[in-house]
């Protein structure tokens, strides 16, 4: 079985406070492009096995509001590899310490890590604006340059 990532990179989000950049919050329109996004997916009843998040906030709310459009329920779980400044070697190799190998995940994070994933997976550079989101399907898991891209959504 091939495992397919949908990589999402979180929504506009507004400047940073007091509270710093891993505290930023998702703006107006972030969260309406996030809604938009998230419509989209529900018409193709997208149906996501585990749903991943950076533990920055935005990101959080970003997985948040895409994980309602699934299907059937999935829990957004935090994942620290996921954060901004980390290598895809780490996603890689934390979602094989979960034993995921195969299935549709979705991974929610920040740039230019996920640029540098779909690189990784795919041998294709992938800008990311905030709101987009990547489907790579992966039919040998995560080995170097075996993925493609197979969707690309950008939020309305």
């Amino acid at each position: 079985m091939a495992l397919t990532l949908d990589l999402l990179r979180h929504g506009m989000a507004l400047p940073a406070g007091a509270g710093g950049d891993g505290r930023r919050v998702l703006s107006p329109a972030g969260i309406r492009g996030l809604e938009s996004l998230a419509a989209q997916l529900a018409g193709q009843a997208w149906r996501p096995d585990r749903v991943f998040s950076s533990p920055y906030v935005r990101a959080q709310q970003s997985a948040g509001i895409v994980a309602r459009a699934a299907a059937s329920p999935v829990e957004v779980e935090l994942l620290p590899d996921l954060e901004p400044e980390r290598e895809p070697s780490d996603v890689l190799d934390a979602l094989a310490r979960l034993g995921i190998t195969a299935g549709h995940i979705l991974v929610v994070g920040h740039q230019p890590l996920l640029g540098l994933l779909v690189r990784r997976l795919t041998g294709i550079e992938q800008g990311f604006s905030p709101g987009t989101l990547v489907r790579a399907r992966c039919p040998r898991g995560t080995d170097h340059g075996s993925g493609r891209i197979v969707l690309t959504l950008e939020p309305a």
